[in-house]
């Protein structure tokens, strides 16, 4: 043998073609690169070290998949929001990061402290790329804060200042195109009472800096929520509250993440109008979850799910379960301002916490649990375990995006 690899394309002569070299660029590949050699294209990011391959090269929805020279552990986290020591009142913002292994029925971890207490703020991430952000809220600090603040989410520790947004605010919606590397913040309020906004923006989140205008959503609304289906690079945004603190909204936005600019596009409606339910998706796969929320003085326990990929409204799904925390059977796991997130293709959606106000005499409860749904099967949720403490408003994330 001659121990030369021959470049013959025939295969049945038992000659190996040569594998097509990598493309090497500082960025990653987007939904628009369209490599000239299909699915199989080899990328490097020769910033991050970071290799993708092409597993879908259709024109302009290029699907890209990050590959990792380590194993990442896949980790689900919730952090901050507002503390309950007896179930029944609040005492205050905490700073605390928990996370879970999705993978395994159990209660959080530590992880490490964001920079300041904070509560209505939210994250995202670049997914396997291990990169997590955290913005907006109301901090001890600010309120609202410009803040964003970002951890690895392999390695314990405290958060990072990151850079800012264009404009403080609470309850904006989050999302990201995955390891295609760009998050979103979109909606959420100003300074002031009932003070919505429309702003969407961007960060590259493999960066530090300051976040950029991307747009707007079609009507400016506070105590939203986001969701995406990852390197298929469609952001969502639902619910919400518009101008002026009315009624809730059951409205659904869309953008194309990667090249938004102008104003989004309707997308449908959700079953009911709420604000701030917990989100989750499971990435590619297309399907996106809101569960649980507000609605105004009442909570509601329903699950609604889109497929992200099309337009239309949602549909029922299912209900959360978990008895209240106060011990009022009809509670039925109703909660506002819970926390959600999902490890991605892996299939589960997990939301954490939340709080009611209901019972004899009006009595306040705040949930520790944690409880999960397989995203692609419609049902009710089941038990996942707890949090360290009862909270609500908190921020999620996960590392599990492709």
């Amino acid at each position: 043998m001659s121990g030369v690899i021959s470049d013959n394309t025939v295969r049945s002569s038992g000659a190996i073609a040569p594998l097509t070299s990598a493309t090497l660029d500082a960025n990653n590949p987007a939904v628009d690169t369209n490599p000239t050699d299909g699915v199989g294209t080899k990328w490097i990011n020769t910033t991050s070290g970071q290799i993708f391959i092409c597993i879908d090269a259709t024109t302009d929805a290029n699907e890209w998949i990050g590959q990792t020279t380590t194993s990442i552990q896949p980790r689900v986290f919730c952090a901050g929001g507002v503390k309950s020591i007896t179930g029944h009142a609040g005492v205050g913002k905490i700073n605390v990061i928990e996370y879970i292994n999705p993978g395994t029925l159990g209660d959080a971890i530590d992880f490490g402290d964001l920079l300041d207490t904070i509560q209505y703020f939210t994250g995202t991430s670049n997914g396997v790329n291990d990169r997590g952000v955290f913005g907006g809220g109301c901090s001890t600090t600010n309120c609202p804060t410009n803040e964003i603040q970002y951890l690895t989410c392999s390695t314990l520790g405290n958060t990072i200042d990151f850079g800012n947004l264009t404009v403080a605010r609470t309850q904006a919606g989050a999302c990201s195109n995955g390891t295609s590397d760009r998050g979103c913040w979109s909606g959420g309020g100003l300074a002031g009472t009932d003070n919505p906004t429309n702003i969407i923006d961007y960060i590259t989140i493999s960066s530090t800096g300051n976040a950029a205008d991307l747009g707007d959503l079609i009507v400016a609304r506070d105590y939203t929520a986001s969701l995406s289906n990852g390197t298929n690079d469609r952001g969502i945004n639902a619910s919400g509250r518009e101008s002026g603190g009315s009624p809730q909204t059951q409205t659904i936005d869309y953008w194309t993440i990667s090249t938004h600019s102008g104003t989004a596009s309707d997308f449908g409606d959700l079953t009911n109008t709420r604000m701030a339910p917990a989100t989750a998706s499971n990435d590619t796969n297309n399907r996106g979850l809101f569960m649980a929320g507000s609605y105004g003085a009442t909570y509601g326990n329903e699950i609604d799910y889109i497929t992200i990929n099309t337009t239309g409204n949602a549909t029922d799904f299912g209900d959360m379960a978990g008895a209240d925390p106060a011990g009022y059977p009809t509670m039925n796991g109703d909660r506002g301002h819970p926390g959600g997130s999902s490890n991605g293709t892996a299939e589960r959606g997990f939301c954490f916490g939340g709080y009611t106000y209901t019972g004899p005499g009006g009595v306040e409860s705040w949930y520790k649990q944690i409880e999960y749904v397989t995203i692609s099967t419609p049902g009710n949720s089941s038990a996942f375990g707890n949090l360290t403490n009862m909270i609500y408003g908190p921020g999620n994330l996960s590392n599990t995006f492709g």
